[in-house]
């Protein structure tokens, strides 16, 4: 009976230091990746999030098509809080070389799934991205 006790609480120590790893922004630290669509063409993009003197921020790392892939560095979001796998951030849109500042709702699926949710000109959009490191 001590074994079974021991063992379930190992695996609710697991899951708690899971969830709760799932509610900082250090948890969003590292690679990420999505797919968008362009016009039939997949394109998948990486995005690394960081601490630049002590704030969170995540940059676009490279983009790859079928063509190659091209390695750049440019800001994606900023000001971004994650609290309880849920949080906020400005994300920056580039559409057509102009930068458009977006107030994007962020949500953990779990501690590999991040969720981003945003509108523009009365279109919305979430876009999922997967960890990748």
């Amino acid at each position: 009976m001590n074994t079974l006790k021991t063992v379930v609480t190992i695996v609710i120590l697991l899951i708690t230091s899971t969830v709760v790893n799932a509610q900082t922004n250090d948890a969003l630290l590292g690679k990420w990746e999505t797919t968008y669509d362009d016009d039939g063409k997949k394109i998948h993009m990486t995005y690394e999030f960081k601490n630049v003197k002590g704030k969170l921020k995540c940059y676009t790392t490279s983009a790859k098509n079928n063509e190659g892939e091209e390695k750049f560095e440019t800001l994606a979001m900023e000001e971004i809080k994650i609290k309880k796998g849920k949080g906020s951030a400005k994300y920056i849109y580039n559409e057509e070389g102009e930068n458009y500042v977006l107030k994007a709702k962020l949500h953990f699926e779990n501690i590999n799934t991040l969720r981003i949710s945003y509108s523009y000109w009365g279109y919305s959009n979430t876009e999922t991205w997967k960890r990748i490191n």
